[in-house]
């Protein structure tokens, strides 16, 4: 008798704790998806602002002069008549760093035949830390990076082009007018999308 009621005891605490912990878990996940649903709600307010920002498509993007870190020299308005994919990035940034690969495979692979020029600026006075030309030229190295990398120092094409967050992405006509504004990380697709839509 007594090892029934002890039986029985520790089934109700076992299907008590099992009870108590899918009603923790429930209400983990309800309030997990609720954080997730308010979090993607302030993402989507602050794409609107920050897309708001800089320029819009049909505008003429200002003429800025940049040097690479070994000392060439950038000027926007050379690449007048090809397409530009005019990017602006930290070494710090991780969607930065998952986008470069996607944009150097598409520099390779396609630009000359398409007639495209990546010119991807660093913003150089946001990089964290000492031996920042150091760190842009080990992700240089590191990521394999082919395509112009002017070097925004004083941060003045910045203050004009306005890139809120990093990575944004200027697509540029032939004719030298935006035709795009991207807010974060584009991939190889994206890029070749992007660029077919162009004239």
């Amino acid at each position: 008798m007594k090892k029934n009621i002890f039986g029985l005891l520790i089934i109700i605490i076992l299907v008590s704790i099992v009870t108590v912990n899918i009603v923790q878990e429930t209400r983990a996940k309800k309030e997990a998806e609720k954080a997730q649903e308010e979090y993607l709600a302030e993402m989507d307010r602050l794409a609107k602002e920050v897309t708001a920002t800089g320029f819009t498509a049909g505008e003429v993007p200002p003429d800025f002069e940049l040097q690479t870190i070994d000392g060439n020299t950038i000027k926007l308005s050379d690449y007048k008549g090809k397409k530009v994919i005019l990017n602006f990035w930290a070494t710090w940034c991780p969607p930065c760093k998952a986008e470069m690969p996607h944009m150097e495979n598409y520099y390779k692979t396609s630009a000359k035949d398409e007639n495209v020029e990546i010119i991807a600026v660093n913003l150089t006075m946001a990089e964290r830390g000492t031996n920042v030309m150091e760190k842009v030229s080990n992700f240089i190295k590191e990521y394999e990076l082919t395509f112009p990398i002017p070097l925004d120092e004083e941060g003045k094409v910045s203050d004009v082009y306005k890139p809120l967050t990093i990575p944004t992405t200027y697509l540029i006509n032939t004719d030298g007018l935006v035709h795009r504004k991207v807010v974060g990380p584009m991939d190889d697709e994206r890029i070749r999308n992007y660029v077919k839509e162009m004239n």
